[in-house]
C-alpha cells in the first residue's frame, strides 16, 4: 500500500516540473454547434409558444387514453402553435415541438401533425442551426 502512494506521488511530482517556466495553456471546450442569438422577436415567439404549450397539456388533460383526433380546442392550439414555431430556428423549433409532442400525446392526430413537422433532419445531419425555416 505504501508502495503504491509512493508510486503515485512520484508519478506526480515528475509531471509537474518544478518551475513555472511552462505557459500556461487554455483548451477550448468542444461544443459542437455554435450558440444561436436569437433575436427580441424570436425570443418573444418561444415564451409565446411555452404558453401555448401550457395550453395544450391543459386541454389535453381531459382525455383518459388515446383518441385519433383530440377535442377541437386542443386540435386550434396546435394550429396555432405550429404557426407560431414555424419561423424558429431548427433547434429552438425542434426543442419547442418535442415539449408540445409530450403535452399532446394522448391525442394521436396531434401528435403525429407534430411528428411530421419536426425538423430532425437539420438538426441531427448538420443543417444550418441558426437559419430560420419556414
Amino acid at each position: 500500500m505504501a508502495g503504491a502512494a509512493l508510486a503515485v506521488t512520484i508519478a506526480l511530482a515528475a509531471g509537474c516540473g518544478g518551475g513555472g517556466s511552462h505557459p500556461r495553456t487554455t483548451t477550448r471546450k468542444a461544443t459542437g454547434r455554435p450558440k444561436c442569438t436569437l433575436s427580441a422577436k424570436q425570443q418573444r415567439t418561444i415564451r409565446r409558444a411555452k404558453r401555448m404549450i401550457v395550453d395544450m397539456h391543459r386541454l389535453e388533460k381531459p382525455l383518459k387514453t388515446v383518441r385519433e383526433v383530440g377535442p377541437p380546442a386542443l386540435e386550434n392550439e396546435l394550429n396555432r402553435f405550429l404557426l407560431t414555431v414555424g419561423t424558429l430556428p431548427p433547434d429552438e423549433r425542434g426543442l419547442l415541438i418535442r415539449k408540445a409532442k409530450a403535452a399532446t400525446a394522448l391525442c394521436r392526430d396531434c401528435f403525429d401533425a407534430l411528428e411530421s413537422l419536426e425538423p430532425a433532419l437539420a438538426t441531427r445531419f448538420g443543417g444550418r442551426p441558426c437559419k430560420s425555416g419556414g
